[in-house]
């Protein structure tokens, strides 16, 4: 980054995520944030030993051959609101961010071709979006004398920051799955995938000197790209009588082509520091990771009631250029060199969820479940260009499902909710009082929808 003014050393922690030349976005450091099928999406994807509609081209393409309903299916978030604020970011009193609101389709499968093989083979497709999010956070810091760290030497000090960015990762795929025997399945789901992202990140700020010397900063950059990759999903499912079992491992994702672009504007101006700095560098070579995947599920009936249980291990992605730009000389000081690239690492991370399934009668089934969304960011992590949120999540959903006619209607509502403190920005703002702390706070609420034609 460039030489910062000594405001400008708040304004970075304060939003220690906004680097020049960095994509971020909303929630790219958690593997778990959506749900698919309309069932699946109730038990909070707790079904990886048990997954029994066509979303298993996603949860388990061993269990599709097996599963009683392949009917053609459509999930989604009819409305979300999510929140993602910085408490007490500005200083004591003044938090940063806001909401957003939206409809949000999430899955769209069906079958192609059944009976393929001797009849136990199946081939389907699928459509949905991995990963999506979208971030406003944005600020004013109003401070005097008192408010500021003494060590600053600052009378009077003026900012203001903010990022926006928003990301989406779509996958498509085709899945075959055989069953060998009534009670034992092994499938395939092959995907194509597409990553765009783009981010812009601002941050302005101004301050009086206890000499009475003034200084002024501003930085800007942007970057954005699309990448395009592929990976594969196999899985295998077994059960017999009230339980049921599953094993997935997703591969990591083989790069097949991308472009992006960077760019920034930076400036200072003080008593004895000048500095000036500015670059686009369009059409980089663009590349995104997503990681080795294992999972396993098991499933327990008892009487109208059904047990569902699943987690999953994502392995580290150790860290890697997104982009890459040439280094940039500043136009001053003249012997300072910048690099622009986006650098991307994630830590290994276990999710895990629990369902409890209950039919009321063939037709009406009740849905409760908790799962967990675990960041990928740590302490260990050095280098997390994409991933922004550090915070774990954990997330209950609640619905129902019924049958009319030859259709399957699902609906329900889910929550979510994680806050971790900011050390680096608490230590720099804590002043007298002791039990001060700058926390990120995550809230969520959906309206879960979803319908399956061709049931029975």
């Amino acid at each position: 980054m460039i030489l910062r003014l000594r405001l400008a050393a708040i304004l970075a922690v304060t939003v220690g995520f906004l680097s020049i030349g960095t994509p971020a976005a909303a929630q790219d450091s958690h593997y778990w944030t959506l749900q698919y099928g309309p069932q699946s999406s109730l038990l909070g994807g707790a079904v990886i030993g048990s997954v029994d509609d066509v979303s298993a081209t996603f949860y388990n393409p061993g269990a599709l051959s097996l599963a009683s309903s392949v009917a053609f299916a459509v999930s989604a978030d009819v409305f979300e609101v999510t929140g993602v604020i910085l408490e007490d970011g500005g200083g004591a009193g003044v938090d940063l961010g806001n909401a957003k609101s939206g409809l949000r389709p999430s899955m769209i499968a069906g079958t192609i071709k059944r009976g393929l093989l001797g009849g136990g083979g199946i081939l389907a497709y699928s459509a949905l979006t991995r990963a999506r999010g979208t971030q406003d956070l944005s600020g004013v810091l109003l401070l005097a004398g008192e408010d500021l760290p003494p060590e600053l030497g600052l009378e009077d000090a003026v900012g203001g920051v903010a990022f926006t960015g928003r990301f989406n990762d779509f996958w498509g795929g085709l899945t075959y799955s055989q069953a060998l025997g009534e009670h034992f399945g092994l499938g395939v789901t092959w995907y194509g995938a597409v990553r765009s992202q783009e981010r812009r990140t601002e941050s302005i700020g101004q301050s009086i000197g206890t000499d009475g010397s003034g200084s002024a900063e501003i930085d800007i950059g942007s970057g954005s790209y699309t990448a395009y990759r592929t990976l594969f999903k196999v899985g295998a499912s077994a059960g017999t009588g009230p339980i049921t079992g599953g094993l997935t491992l997703t591969t990591p994702s083989i790069q097949l082509g991308g472009s992006g672009d960077l760019s920034f504007n930076e400036s200072a101006f003080g008593t004895d520091t000048v500095a000036l700095a500015a670059s686009v560098q369009p059409n980089l070579s663009a590349t995104y990771k997503s990681p080795l995947s294992v999972g396993a599920g098991l499933a327990w009936r008892i009487g109208n009631a059904r047990l569902h249980g699943s987690a999953e291990w994502f392995d580290a992605i150790q860290p890697y250029f997104v982009m890459q730009g040439e280094d940039v000389v500043a136009q001053e000081p003249a012997d300072r060199i910048i690099p622009v690239d986006a650098v991307q690492e994630q830590d290994e991370v276990l999710n895990w969820a629990l369902g409890l399934e209950y039919a009321f009668s063939p037709k009406v089934n009740a849905y409760l479940s908790y799962y967990t969304d675990n960041s990928t960011l740590t302490d260990e992590v050095e280098r997390a260009g994409l991933g922004v949120l550090p915070f774990n999540i954990s997330n209950v959903n609640l619905g129902t499902d019924f049958v009319l006619k030859s259709a399957r209607l699902t609906i329900g509502f889910g929550f979510g909710w994680g806050s971790t403190v900011d050390e680096e920005l608490t230590d720099l703002l804590r002043q007298e009082d002791p039990d001060f702390e700058a926390t990120y706070v995550f809230r969520s609420m959906k309206l879960l929808f979803g319908f399956e034609i061709g049931v029975g």
